[in-house]
């Protein structure tokens, strides 16, 4: 192999690593000393809750892998013995390729965690499957909490919070013939030419990989039981949240409050055309936490939580490659 195709994937990633960084800096409105200032005057309460959210990253990306796992065996390529996404490798594909999420488009931290585990031999339609159910979990439990902050601030009368449960009951009830229907969309939407054509460039550098257009789904238990696991890993998520916003020491909003709080500016952060939500979700973190705490306290926030986040996500990739080299250390001292 040419010297130079060897050097191909290196200059990529640092490509992409400094548009990353780019986009980030200029996207953050804090200079260098406001952000070391910061971190310096920092009290635990800060660093316990982002080691807290970083943990609650991990949970969010292990859901995955367990859901990428069950579309496996409904698929049925886990019959006679074969593994299906090792849990540190799932880890490492999500953390990895979270970070495409800042560079502009929207889309590229899903492409890159299509193609990472497509390399790893997970078949494309258990893939989207799980990207899919992923996506409507999260939107599912993130509604919960934002349903409750909105009802006790009386910004939408009860009978909206009623109608919401209303709706899980009757997912759970007709679960079957409403996956019948989903199944028959996903198989569709697997023909489409252009998606072909889209995964096939993705995955050039491999071989090429094609949709199947099989019928990939989850049972309704299944399904509720990610559900249960996405509330548990969003109720983590409005602690660390909490503890963050209180560390500030210029009031105090209640766990319940905070944890819809961010779990709403995630959700309203969705229409923003930039990536990772920016302006749109620190916006309305600024307006829910003003009303607790004031607008110039909280627009501190707004700002730090970007900043917050995006170093959970860095101390979440950092824990895994350690624990990724230890792994392998481990193996070459065993042959």
């Amino acid at each position: 192999m040419p010297a130079y195709r060897k050097l191909v994937p290196t200059v990529l990633k640092i490509a992409v690593l400094a548009v990353v960084v780019v986009f980030i800096v200029r996207n953050i409105p804090l200079k260098l000393e406001d952000i070391t200032s910061f971190m310096v005057n920092a009290n635990g309460r800060f660093y316990l809750s982002l080691l807290l959210f970083a943990i609650f990253l991990m949970l969010q990306a292990g859901i995955w892998v367990l859901i990428v796992n069950a579309s496996l065996s409904d698929s049925g390529r886990l019959a006679g013995g074969t593994k299906g996404l090792p849990m540190l490798q799932g880890l490492r594909i999500f953390i990895e390729t979270q970070f495409g999420k800042y560079i502009p488009g929207g889309f590229w931290n899903v492409a890159g965690r299509i193609v990472m585990a497509t390399k790893a031999g997970i078949p494309l339609d258990a893939q989207f499957a799980a990207i899919i159910y992923e996506n409507i979990l999260l939107i599912a439990a993130a509604l919960v909490y934002a349903m409750m902050l909105i009802v006790s601030l009386h910004i939408v009368p009860l009978w909206v919070g009623l109608l919401l449960a209303a709706v899980f009951v009757v997912i759970y009830l007709f679960y079957t013939p409403l996956t019948a229907l989903f199944k028959n969309l996903f198989v569709r939407a697997s023909r489409w030419r252009f998606l072909q054509r889209m995964i096939g460039k993705m995955t050039k550098s491999f071989g090429g990989v094609e949709m199947t257009g099989s019928e990939v789904s989850l049972t309704r238990n299944q399904f509720f039981v990610y559900l249960s696991c996405f509330l548990g890993s969003h109720f983590i998520m409005g602690i660390a949240f909490w503890m963050l916003t209180n560390s500030f020491d210029k009031g105090k909003v209640g766990l319940f409050y905070a944890a819809g709080t961010f779990a709403t500016s995630w959700l309203l952060g969705l229409v923003s055309p930039l990536p990772g939500g920016l302006g749109v979700r620190e916006g309305f973190l600024v307006y829910f936490l003003s009303l607790k705490l004031g607008t110039e306290t909280a627009l501190q926030i707004s700002v730090i939580a970007r900043l917050w986040n995006i170093m959970a996500e860095v101390l979440f990739w950092a824990i895994i490659r350690a624990v990724s080299m230890l792994a392998r250390r481990e193996k070459v001292y065993e042959t």
